[in-house]
């Protein structure tokens, strides 16, 4: 076999010879996208190559994943990168659970109520916090892959950096998604500096397919294989961090403690029984899985074109999200009462609510915890996410969803990368007439504390205890109606993931309207939902959701149309 670096190296001279890749994307012609026994998707198909390499030399789900991340970093930088956050699930054959490594983004050890608040109390405008790096979160990737990598690992770390490298060195084709973000109208002074390694000679964004190179990732990369997760912060590396959350107007309270002390929460995954399967998904803080397994408790499986499900579905939805905005927190600081908003007696309670005739003029959240001084967060967490789904030769199953919050997170750059504005994910600062419950959120900000994500990496178990559905959401508040109607349209309805991902989507996360995906079928259910009270807007509603489906002859798999991932890639 080549030498992958030497034929990661082929492969970006066959980029700038105008043929990057193999048809489909993937780095050599082995590939299928279905019937495979190993097999990965993601965002872009040379990251889906670079987790297939590292399949192809015998690496667990994790090796590949880790290759994914550092392959996205590059070629989706808007959407994910190390200085994010991320939750891994990891399906073990050997014991049959679903473990998580949650490197979700924290909050630092010095931090007022809200970003918005400043250190005497004063109410700062929140439309300055945004773009600022006071709104930056302690990046959490590296420990959590580190920690998985430990783990669960069988391939050196030191190879797992090695086509990111190489593509980051020599050059990697601009992505359609990238390239279109970066000539939207006031995207030069939206996003400044961080647009230079983008830039032709001539000052215009680089061409579509063209080859563009990011040096100082390289260099990250390189130390990160070289040294672990310590790499990040060798070389004046942590210097330059530091140096970008100090400057501006808003600056960041991370200190150079905070990076050192980052560490990931390991635990099982969030499991609950749907038609004679077990959805497996993130742990509260994040709250996409758990709003996503509410919605899923509350309807019974239906047909996305018929009002009569499509309706229901809208009203559960929105009871989960009057459950999500009451109660859903980090659990190392408040009591999260999961399992008692997934108790089939409570759904049945929350689905009686549901009129087939009328709406819901305004959902309320379920009266779980006794004395609870809290008030309902009315802020809907953001995130422009990527998701990752491995299967590897040993069985395991890999569901990773990773995030740097918006597009081009905090729009502050430093070693090639992106900084993530996950504290923007708190609740807003507390209102100044307080109600008689005390005026507190759940979803606070507190130091080390980590902010409601709207994040559901899932892996389904099937009646005998093995992975049948692999994947996740991404697409910031919109993820968990459309994966509970993905589940529902691939595992009951029977669609393939390619038919599923590309349906048009149906959104009831805005408390103000349903909305339908512009240009779609889902735009004829309007008259009918609104016939029953609803109101509804037409919206472009652009999602990164991916699957792996198992089926008789093995592994199937597809990421969203709306991005660049295309077939997943995997081998026989």
């Amino acid at each position: 076999m080549m030498d992958r670096s030497l034929r990661w190296g082929v492969l970006a001279l066959a980029a700038l010879l105008g043929g990057c890749m193999a048809p489909g994307g993937t780095a050599s012609t082995d590939a299928i996208d279905h019937g495979a026994s190993r097999i990965v998707v993601s965002a872009h198909p040379l990251a889906t190559a670079a987790g297939l390499d590292i399949l192809r030399a015998g690496g667990s789900a994790i090796d590949a994943a880790i290759a994914v991340q550092a392959m996205l970093g590059l070629v989706e930088p808007q959407a994910s990168g190390f200085l994010g956050g991320t939750v891994v699930l990891i399906y073990n054959p050997q014991t049959g659970e679903v473990d998580s490594f949650d490197g979700m983004a924290t909050a630092p050890q010095s931090v007022t109520r809200s970003v918005s608040v400043g250190r005497s109390g004063t109410l700062l405008d929140p439309r300055d916090m945004a773009f600022s790096a006071r709104a930056v979160g302690v990046p959490g990737v590296l420990p959590a892959l580190w920690a998985a990598h430990q783990a669960q690992g069988k391939r050196p770390w030191a190879q797992l950096f090695t086509a990111a490298e190489t593509l980051a060195t020599n050059g990697a084709p601009m992505p359609k998604q990238l390239h279109d973000i970066l000539v939207e109208p006031g995207a030069d002074m939206a996003l400044g500096a961080l647009r230079l390694p983008y830039l032709a000679a001539d000052g215009q964004v680089i061409a579509e397919g063209a080859l563009f190179r990011n040096s100082a990732y390289a260099a990250v990369l390189n130390r990160l294989a070289r040294l672990g997760p310590d790499g990040l912060w060798a070389d004046g590396g942590m210097a330059e961090l530091l140096d970008a959350l100090g400057r501006g107007p808003r600056v960041s309270r991370i200190t150079q403690a905070d990076l050192l002390k980052a560490a990931p929460r390991i635990d099982h995954a969030l499991c609950a029984p749907w038609q004679a399967m077990k959805i497996c998904t993130a742990q509260a803080p994040s709250m996409g899985g758990i709003v996503m397994l509410q919605i899923l408790g509350m309807v019974p499986p239906g047909n996305a074109a018929d009002p009569s499900f499509v309706h229901p579905f809208v009203e559960a939805s929105r009871l989960a999200e009057a459950d999500r905005r009451r109660h859903l927190a980090d659990p190392a600081f408040v009591d999260v009462p999961v399992e008692e908003l997934l108790e089939p007696d409570y759904l049945k309670e929350r689905a009686a609510l549901i009129s087939p005739t009328t709406t819901i003029t305004r959902p309320r959240a379920g009266e779980l915890v006794e004395a609870r001084a809290v008030i309902d967060d009315p802020h809907a967490p953001q995130s422009a996410t990527s998701t990752i789904a491995v299967i590897d030769g040993s069985g395991r199953a890999l569901a990773m969803t990773t995030t740097i919050n918006l597009h081009f997170g905090a729009r502050i750059g430093a070693l090639g990368m992106v900084f993530n504005n996950a504290l923007l994910n708190f609740a807003p600062p507390p209102p100044t007439a307080l109600p008689e419950k005390g005026g507190h959120y759940a979803n606070e900000m507190e130091p080390g504390k980590r902010p409601v994500s709207p994040i559901a990496p899932v892996i389904v178990l099937d009646a005998g205890g093995k992975p049948l559905l692999v994947g996740g959401g991404a697409g910031g508040p919109m993820i968990p109606d459309t994966m509970a109607m993905a589940l529902t349209s691939v595992l009951v309805g029977g669609q393939t993931p390619q038919k599923a991902l590309a349906a048009g989507h149906i959104d009831a996360s805005n408390p103000d309207h349903i909305a339908l995906e512009a240009g779609t079928e889902a735009v004829l259910l309007q008259p009918a939902l609104e016939a029953v009270g609803h109101r509804v807007e037409l919206e472009p509603i652009n999602t990164g959701n991916a699957l792996l489906l198992r089926g008789a002859d093995g592994w199937s798999g597809r990421s969203d149309p709306r991005r660049d991932g295309g077939p997943a890639q995997g081998l026989k």
